[in-house]
């Protein structure tokens, strides 16, 4: 009874432990990247190119007048379409931060990827409207027309027309017109 028994022992050579030790370190910190952009991808609404007119013009489908409701906008009027746009109906669920029952002008893009949807361009280009003026712009060249009517953003669009690299691709995914540009 008090006898140690031993039997074959498994040597592992210090270079090995450490090349196992980076290989777990390395595999947990991808899991972490990788979970961490899956809580970004679910923390809000998706972020495009939003800052000048050519890019309102590029890769949003319709500039659109409407009233928010629960998750949704009531499309009142369309005031500018994209060459190639995805067709819009009255109400689109749209993902945007919004007073349900205020009115707003939007540019609203259509995302293919599961199974397609509607989207503001970005959060800085809902832009509010008191007495079909807009009242602010964000971060974005509508800023410029606070207290004017939506109508010169769509002015503004026609006559600027979409990036040049993107002009093959106005039939094409606003994915696809994405990578055009950034090339």
């Amino acid at each position: 009874m008090g006898e140690k028994a031993t039997g074959p022992t498994l040597s592992v050579s210090r270079r090995l432990k450490i090349a196992g030790t980076i290989v777990v370190v390395l595999m947990a910190a991808w899991a972490a990247v990788l979970g961490g952009r899956a809580l970004l991808d679910r923390a809000g609404p998706p972020e495009f190119p939003a800052t000048d007119v050519r890019d309102w013009a590029t890769f949003s489908d319709h500039l659109v007048l409407g009233t928010a409701a629960e998750d949704r906008l009531e499309v009142t009027t369309v005031l500018w379409s994209r060459q190639g746009a995805h067709p819009i109906g009255r109400g689109i669920n749209l993902d945007a931060d919004m007073t349900e029952g205020e009115a707003y002008a939007v540019p609203v893009a259509w995302l293919e990827g599961g199974g397609g949807r509607w989207v503001a361009l970005a959060a800085d280009a809902v832009l509010p409207l008191d007495g079909g003026r807009i009242t602010e712009g964000g971060g974005t060249w509508a800023a410029d027309h606070a207290g004017e009517s939506p109508r010169g953003l769509a002015t503004e669009l026609y006559e600027t027309g979409p990036h040049p690299a993107a002009v093959p691709y106005l039939y094409e995914s606003l994915e696809q017109r994405l990578a055009a540009v950034e090339r």
